[in-house]
């Protein structure tokens, strides 16, 4: 069978696997997008889930915090700003009475610039605006029922009001990403986000890339959510080019649900049985380095359960023409001189914030060999942080066949966005 793929930008890559050899072709098949992104916005405004209308919930006396995702994420944000600001003031709430804090977590700060091109220079411009900083300005909240901190962004708990905007697709640890994790996370202090991406946490068999059920840390999401108090969410669907698909508004854990729900439909993908090969493409722009195209193996590995055997290969074609996309991941592992000592290392000792990177790639090479293929970066970079290379997919098809030509391949044409689901 001939099978056409993403790669980069501009490119695709065509590969043959015999008819036999194929296990299945798992893509998520996403529905069409709405025609006119507004009107479902207003929708989804105009028919919360589980709660009242914006206008209902507001007082012209309140004071309003918009909370959006930062540069790492598109949530559609001037547009949505845009009609959320449109409530807001319609209910009487005044222009000064309104600020937007940028969900960024860890992550550096905006500039202005880009600020303006993710709210628009003309909120940008008229509205006050703050980036959140996980080490200063802060509100103790005490500690969740397994125990761990909460610290939250100050200005956040002055507001009467408090909104947060999200993107709902497959997450590696709280399931699925949207919901009150903006907030949670986003705009949480550095001992909260220290706590919660632990080992402790991270390696529970409860935390898993599309499971919210008992999920401990979308349940620490939930809880927090309840102790901040947010008001109302906004929760987007989008397509593989961003375009929205259906927006769901409302309570903040609630409309979550339904979203996940939603989402679930076509996301996830049953598979018949394990495979001894997948092939699993990050497509453009993940394919730009290496930190975000080895995303394309988490969904093979650490979804609900594995689809590879244990002991496969993973096979992931991306250009990476940025290259390793973040030293410290790299750095932490090379510093080993066997996988098996990474392994005991980061297993018993566990690892530093940003360096949470390094026990995902651990874990699945744990279970599974990851070999990148049509890739920039040279191969002894790679074997440094224990990965494989291969010229070409194609090449590294044929030598699997010719080793074993009874392999059985799954391929995965959006590996990022598919969640494959084993049956039985």
């Amino acid at each position: 069978m001939h099978i056409k793929l993403s790669y980069d930008k501009s490119n695709s890559l065509e590969v043959e696997i015999p008819k036999r050899n194929l296990l299945a072709i798992a893509q998520a098949r996403f529905p069409k997008a709405v025609e006119d992104p507004k009107d479902e916005l207003k929708r989804s405004f105009h028919n919360p889930i589980a709660s009242p209308k914006l206008s209902e919930i507001l007082d012209k006396k309140n004071k309003v915090a918009i909370v959006v995702t930062d540069m790492t994420r598109y949530a559609m944000d001037s547009l949505v700003s845009e009609l959320l600001l449109e409530e807001i003031h319609s209910a009487g709430v005044p222009k000064e009475n309104v600020y937007f804090l940028i969900a960024l977590g860890t992550h550096r700060p905006m500039n202005q610039k880009e600020i303006e091109e993710k709210l628009g220079r003309k909120i940008a411009s008229e509205y006050t605006i703050y980036n959140h900083d996980c080490y200063k300005e802060l509100m103790d909240l005490g500690r969740s029922s397994a125990g761990f901190p909460m610290k939250i962004n100050k200005r956040l708990m002055e507001a009467d009001v408090k909104i947060t905007v999200g993107v709902i697709e497959p997450h590696l640890f709280a399931g699925y990403s949207g919901g009150v994790k903006t907030i949670c996370v986003g705009l949480a202090g550095i001992e909260t986000i220290g706590a919660t991406h632990s080992l402790k946490v991270l390696s529970d068999p409860r935390t898993r890339l599309g499971v919210i059920e008992g999920n401990v840390f979308r349940d620490f999401l939930n809880e927090m959510a309840q102790r901040v108090k947010i008001d109302f969410t906004v929760n987007l669907v989008l397509n593989e080019e961003k375009q929205l698909i259906a927006a769901f508004s409302g309570h903040p854990i609630e409309s979550f649900k339904t979203a996940v729900k939603f989402t679930r439909s076509f996301v996830e993908v049953p598979i018949r049985d394990l495979a001894d090969v997948v092939i699993s493409c990050p497509g453009f722009p993940k394919s730009m380095n290496l930190y975000q195209a080895t995303r394309a193996a988490n969904t093979v590995v650490l979804g609900p359960k594995p689809v590879v055997k244990r002991g496969g290969l993973i096979l992931i074609p991306a250009r990476c023409e940025d290259g390793l996309g973040d030293e410290n991941y790299y750095k932490f592992m090379s510093s080993f001189d066997s996988f098996e000592n990474l392994k005991e290392y980061i297993f018993t000792k566990g690892f530093d914030i940003g360096e949470h990177k390094a026990y995902v790639l651990t874990k699945i090479l744990s279970h599974a060999s990851i070999v990148m293929s049509d890739c920039e970066i040279d191969d002894l970079i790679l074997r440094k942080i224990f990965l494989l290379k291969v010229s070409t997919l194609q090449e590294g098809i044929d030598r699997i066949l010719r080793e074993n030509p009874r392999t059985k391949f799954l391929v995965m044409p959006n590996g990022v966005h598919t969640i494959p689901i084993l049956e039985g």
